[in-house]
């Protein structure tokens, strides 16, 4: 089989499991917008995707987390010191993006969480720039989550700058995009 044909069948395998994983979090948390996104990679780049899907990587997750106080978790990121975000990060073989989400809230700021909701996920097709029949497909999962004991911040990742409880009279600025609407219906309460 050759590395094309390779990528043609984990492409197929991934639809279906970002299909499949769809269908889960519909059935857990009811319907919730699903964004559709295309993407050109060059060569180089897809291929080091398909190398990581064929170890079970599928896309990955974050999670707005807000306490009983109603306030809500924030952090900056190495790769964006300006920019104020939600705690997420890749998803692992063997994870569903739910536990993907919670497992980056706990690494990223020492806070445990459950999740309560999805407010968005984002299906992406990410097509091969010199061949664009090669295909692969990656999920975002964005989650509402709630603390579960104690709220004390722990940043305990090295890319992890800072990270913060804000009340939603204290929205931080600015906040990466496409958390912009969540982050706007916390605050207008």
């Amino acid at each position: 089989m050759s590395d094309a044909d390779d990528s043609d069948s984990i492409g197929d395998r991934m639809r279906a499991d970002v299909a499949a994983e769809l269908d889960r979090l519909r059935e857990r948390f009811g319907e919730f917008p699903v964004h559709e996104e295309t993407v050109e990679n060059e060569p180089g780049y897809f291929e080091s995707g398909v190398e990581l899907a064929q170890e079970g990587w599928r896309g990955d997750a974050g999670a707005f987390v807000v306490d009983g106080r109603n306030h809500a978790l924030f952090i900056r990121h190495e790769g964006a010191p300006d920019t104020w975000g939600l705690p997420g990060g890749g998803h692992e073989p063997g994870e569903t993006h739910v536990e993907t989400a919670l497992r980056e809230v706990r690494e990223e700021t020492g806070i445990e969480a459950a999740a309560v909701d999805v407010f968005q996920a984002i299906r992406k097709r990410i097509v091969h720039a010199e061949r664009p029949d090669r295909t692969l497909t990656m999920l975002t999962v964005h989650v509402d989550a709630r603390p579960v004991g104690d709220t004390g911040v722990a940043v305990g990742d090295d890319e992890v700058l800072e990270a913060r409880w804000f009340a939603p009279e204290n929205v931080p600025e600015p906040v990466y995009e496409p958390f912009t609407d969540r982050v706007d219906r916390w605050a207008d309460g």
